[in-house]
Formats: structure tokens, sequence, C-alpha cells
């Protein structure tokens, strides 16, 4: 083995040795540079010339420098600043929150509850009448539960929501008339008008105007008393067949018509509920209207003897039937379900037409029935209620002939 082969770094070398090679090299290079030096000073002194060739430099000799890998810095993670701690008056008030909002959606399901026993006790049957509004109050506070923050205030502003829909519905869907069926042939078309005038309302000159604004070939007007007398006169161009009950105690109500009566009769104290009922001729295919006003909350058990007494009344009538007025039940409660159930006649109404005075009804207590022989033609609409705290209920129908 030479000294040259000595002197080289072989690849297993590790980097340290490598390092002292080339040190040891580059002494070796700067002595032979120095004897270079020294042998051109002498000879430039004798005047012999050096060879280029021992002046050359044996780049062979000297090591190539350690290749250093470039390397990027490490990414630098990012700054996560300390989260402050809730106080323990925010704590408070988030556990207020949660807790306010599961007593809401308690109180919610015992109403809906409550609602379903009125098949064991009829006096249950007044909470079926906001079975809608609890189930809101339900889905409203759950959805308050689930929030991060502010939960009663989401709660109580859905529920705020919810009820503004409720009475806007009503209104929205009876900007226009909409068709449901067309009569066949032989079937007569008859629009109905259902209104709940308000015993104590003195606007006689306004009902009438909404008599006549919808333009109904029958109408049944409930509480409808004898100081609104004037209002029948107004009428009378119109509807120059009409019918009262101004005489029979408890029974304010009347019946306006385009065609004549072939019999008329009229309830007042009895079992069942006060009732007007008038049947007319060929002219409307033999069809019995008979306008109704139950009585209300809290009188439940009289209120549910006073629909079983209607049914009976009814099935001693013969040909198409109209039941229409102000059953004071809506179509969740036990006493409409009965009544239908019971009577075999199909309701054909749901939108709330009452309370009026806010202009946002809440609940449907104004309902129209047809028996056998009767079909919609026009869905069910409300009007204005002219003073009153109802809104008028007017729906179309096709009658059959018996």
């Amino acid at each position: 083995m030479t000294d040259e082969s000595k002197d080289e770094p072989s690849p297993e070398e590790s980097p340290k040795e490598g390092l002292k090679a080339r040190r040891r090299a580059s002494r070796e290079q700067r002595q032979r540079e120095r004897h270079f030096e020294e042998e051109e000073d002498s000879a430039s002194e004798s005047g012999t010339p050096v060879p280029e060739e021992s002046l050359a430099v044996d780049e062979s000799r000297i090591p190539d420098p350690i290749k250093v890998e470039e390397r990027s810095p490490p990414p630098e993670p990012p700054v996560v600043l300390p989260q402050p701690k809730p106080s323990r008056r925010l704590l408070r008030r988030r556990r207020r929150g949660r807790i306010a909002c599961l007593l809401g959606m308690f109180l919610g399901f015992a109403g809906l509850i409550a609602g379903r026993l009125g098949v064991l006790w009829i006096h249950f049957d007044v909470f079926a009448q906001f079975t809608l509004h609890f189930a809101v109050m339900v889905a409203a506070f759950l959805i308050g539960y689930l929030m991060p923050r502010a939960r009663v205030l989401t709660a109580v502003a859905l529920i705020v929501i919810a009820i503004t829909g409720i009475g806007l519905w009503p209104h929205l869907v009876s900007r226009d008339v909409e068709i449901t069926g067309a009569a066949k042939v032989g079937e007569r078309t008859i629009r109905l008008m259902s209104f709940n005038t308000r015993l104590a309302s003195r606007n006689a000159d306004a009902i009438a105007d909404e008599v006549l604004r919808n333009d109904p070939d029958v109408a049944v007007l409930i509480e409808f008393g004898e100081d609104k007398r004037s209002a029948l006169a107004a009428l009378r161009a119109h509807y120059p067949y009409q019918a009262d009950c101004f005489g029979i105690a408890y029974c304010y109500m009347a019946v306006v018509a385009k065609a004549p009566f072939a019999n008329v009769e009229s309830r007042g104290v009895w079992a069942g509920p006060p009732l007007i009922r008038v049947s007319f001729g060929p002219e409307f295919s033999g069809l019995t209207v008979v306008g109704i006003h139950t009585i209300r909350f809290p009188h439940q058990r009289a209120h549910l003897k006073q629909i079983e007494e209607l049914m009976g009344f009814l099935d001693q009538i013969e040909g198409p039937r109209v039941v229409a007025g102000d059953f004071n039940a809506t179509p969740f409660s036990r006493i409409l379900s009965t009544f239908g159930e019971r009577s075999r006649l199909t309701r054909l109404t749901i939108l709330p037409t009452w309370p009026a005075r806010l202009q946002l009804p809440q609940l449907a207590i104004d309902h129209v029935f047809v028996g056998a022989g009767v079909k919609s033609t026009e869905a069910e609409r409300i009007g204005r209620n002219a003073g009153s705290d109802h809104y008028p209920v007017i729906v179309g129908l096709a009658v059959s002939a018996p």
C-alpha cells in the first residue's frame, strides 16, 4: 500500500476521520508549496528554471468537501392562546337555561298527554284544543336546549314565530279560491257561509256587507240577535228567503238564502245545542242545512251531551245534509272526533277562525260537515271578521239530487 492511498479517506470512514484527512492533506500541500517556493527562489538565484509539473497541485489528493443537505427549518407550531374559563355567573346562567328548557319541554309533553286523556275523562279534552300549540312548545324548547347559549330566548322566539305563522296561515290560503272539484251532471253547486257574528257586536251593516262580499247561496249567522235585524233588511234584496229564531230562548241564529225554504225548525232549550234547520226544495236538490252553536269550556260534559243529542237529531233527517256553525272544539278534540265518527259526516274545515281581534286566529272551532250526496268544490277559506271575534268560513259544495 502506497503512502498516497493511506492519505485518501475511504468511503467507509466517518465524517470525523475524513475531516482529519483533509487537514493532513492541507498541511502537506502547504509544505509542498513552501518547498516549491524555496526551490524557485534558489533556482532564480542560480538561474535554473523550475519545471511546471512540479508546481502543479495534485487535486486528486484533495478530498471532496462533505455535502451538507440543506433542510428548511421546521414550521413553527401555531400559537394557541389560552381560553379564558367561563365565570361562575355565566355557568349558573347556562345551567338555568338548560333547566328552563327542560321544564318547557316537560310542560309541553304534559299538555299533549293530558289532551289524549280526554277519552278517559272528558274534562281533559280542553287540553286537546291546544294540541298544536303544545307540540310547538316541545319543539321550540328542544331546539333551545340544544343551542350553546341564549337557550330560553331562542325557544321563546321560536314559539312567537310559530304562533304568528298559525295566525297568518288562514289569511294566506284564503287569498284565492281553490277549486277542489267540479260538479257533475245533475249536481247543484252551492256556496255556503257560516259566520259567528258575536252577540255583543252591534255592527250590523258590516256583517251585511261581508255576506254580500262573499256572495254565498246560503249563509248561517250565529250569535245573531234581535239587535242585528237591520242586517237582514239590508240583505233582503239579494237574499229574499230568511229565517231566524229570535223568539226562542238562547237561539241567536238566522239563515238567509237565495232559494226558498221547504221547511224551517228551531230549537233553543233542549238536551242538544241551540240550532236552526232549513230544508230546501229542488232548487238546491233537497238540501238540509243545520246551523248550531254548542256550549263551551268549562262545561265539557254538557258539551259532549249536546253533541250526542245532535247526532240523534241528524239521524232523523233524510237526504243530503250539511251541519255548520260554532262547535267550540278543534279537530284534535274528543268532542269533534266523536261527532265525525258517529254521525258519518265529513269535516271540510281545519283553518283557525278564533280569536280574530289580533288578526292572528289560533283555534279552528268553526266547522262545516257534509253528509252523503254532498262534496266539496271549493276549498275552505275565511272572510273578514266585520267586528266579530270569529272569522267567517266559506266553502263551495256540489249537491246531488236525492
